[in-house]
């Protein structure tokens, strides 16, 4: 939409849509509505060729990345992105240095930094920070403000400067959440299938159902006090698990009929309740609700064709106790409702109608269902095999959405190359260091893995050593019965 503005010769003053200046009138202080992605690599990233492959595949491509925002009113919506007469790839590009001890821990505190820090809005609202001495290579932190364009689409441009490895194919495949089912091709073929045709009938009614029950379960919901109950501060912390393989996920997945995604968030229901029961000295709750971005666009691999926001918010409550089995089969059923409902509709014609009310109103509304969530959760597929940034084999992706109002915790499900992160975005006033909740995820994967091996595997038979550099819960589990009839794991 801009980059056509642009190259048919418009004016460089273009409207903003109402969606997306809705993020812009939410960005505070206390929650700073910047996406933030991080990847690190083997080897070091050249500065000049990492500039080269932003000014090519990101800013020559979107000139939006090349504009600031501009509100026209405090009280009433109406923004506009206006080029920057001052722009300077330099100001967005920063080259740093970790220091030489503790390289990861400083990266980590470097993204909390950032993800504490507001973007300028006098000039575009984003920033690349490449950090030499990471280990062996570097650290690349990309930070861009909520109204450019979603999480999705963010990613997907992230994953847009990257290369296949010598010999691989490419292997980039869809970024998103769960999809919705849509029946209704299948009722339209109804003269030609009527047996597809009455099955889609029945789906719709299940759709609408579901429907009802969501949005009242949405509009009724509050979560339970607990002891990160509360507004936020203005510093964030950031932290990140070691790599789980996806096989291992998978294993637990086919044994319990699920998917890996209902696993993944069972297993972070158990971490969240360790970390308040053990952290916060306070009575864990049963179940806590997530606002989870669902993408209602086709995906494709590759980069978008435009940017902008075109998600919804859907609430997601996770059970917190009781069995990880149990755990598992609570998250499958309400995964699934949630997929064969237009709660995603809703709610995304709801943001659409924020981005046209007055300030007052938008912010009211949106803090009241900001409030109803602890925070945002994404999940997001990655290349499946390795990549390369500008020559530098990439080792390791995780990236966080922004939370809102009351919001004090973000996390994000991220798979790259056969594993599995789980990264945590922490209020430090309420939540406390992000490492907490990271170790409290290595303890429940652990136990739960422990758990399985125990109930399975012969007396005497030795636990398989686990990888280096890998979760040492996150190795295969040997004797989870691969042939158990309830089903295979799915995405």
């Amino acid at each position: 939409m801009l980059a056509d503005a642009h190259r048919d010769g418009m004016a460089s003053d273009i409207p903003m849509t109402g969606e997306d200046g809705l993020w812009l009138r939410l960005d505070r202080p206390n929650n700073v509505l910047g996406v933030v992605s991080v990847l690190w690599t083997a080897t070091p990233v050249d500065p000049t060729a990492l500039r080269r492959l932003l000014a090519e595949r990101i800013v020559d491509r979107y000139p939006v990345f090349r504009c600031r925002p501009v509100t026209r009113s405090a009280w009433l919506p109406g923004a506009a992105w206006e080029e920057d007469p001052d722009f300077d790839l330099g100001r967005h590009v920063l080259v740093e240095s970790l220091p030489d001890a503790h390289p990861e821990a400083a990266l980590q505190q470097r993204v909390g930094d950032l993800r504490s820090t507001c973007l300028d809005l006098e000039h575009p609202p984003w920033s690349v920070h490449l950090l030499q001495g990471h280990g062996r290579g570097s650290a690349v932190v990309v930070r861009t403000h909520h109204a450019l364009a979603d999480g999705v689409r963010m990613t997907r441009l992230l994953f847009a400067l990257l290369d296949p490895l010598p010999g691989e194919g490419a292997a980039a495949r869809p970024v998103g959440t769960h999809g919705m089912d849509d029946p209704f091709a299948d009722l339209l073929a109804a003269p030609r299938h009527p047996l597809r045709a009455l099955g889609a009938g029945v789906r719709v009614l299940t759709s609408g159902l579901n429907t009802v029950y969501d949005t009242l379960q949405m509009l009724g919901w509050t979560n339970p006090p607990t002891a990160w109950t509360g507004p936020p501060g203005t510093r964030k912390s950031a932290a990140w698990s070691d790599p789980v393989p996806l096989d291992l996920l998978a294993d637990l997945a086919h044994a319990e009929g699920a998917t890996i995604n209902d696993v993944c968030l069972a297993l972070l229901g158990g971490a969240l309740a360790r970390a308040h029961r053990a952290e916060m000295r306070a009575a864990t709750p049963s179940d806590l609700a997530w606002m989870v971005p669902v993408n209602l666009e086709p995906l494709e691999a590759g980069p978008p064709e435009r940017l902008g926001n075109r998600f919804a918010l859907v609430l997601v409550v996770l059970p917190l106790r009781g069995p990880f089995r149990a755990r598992v089969a609570e998250v499958h059923a309400r995964v699934e409702r949630l997929r064969h409902s237009w709660e995603p509709v809703l709610t995304r014609g709801l943001q659409q109608l924020l981005g046209l009310a007055p300030n007052p109103l938008a912010t009211t509304l949106s803090d009241y269902f900001a409030g109803k969530a602890v925070g945002v959760l994404t999940n997001v597929p990655g290349p499946r095999s390795a990549m390369a940034l500008a020559g530098a084999e990439v080792t390791g992706i995780v990236g966080w959405a922004p939370c809102s109002g009351d919001q004090v915790m973000t996390a994000c499900i991220v798979s790259y190359a056969g594993r599995v992160r789980i990264g945590f975005g922490t209020d430090d006033r309420r939540v406390g260091d992000a490492r907490l909740m990271v170790a409290a995820f290595r303890d429940e994967l652990h136990a739960v893995v422990e758990q399985y091996r125990t109930a399975a595997a012969p007396a005497g038979v030795p636990a398989p050593r686990p990888e280096p550099g890998v979760s040492t819960a996150a190795t295969p589990i040997a004797a989870v019965n691969r042939s158990d009839p309830r089903g295979s794991p799915r995405r």
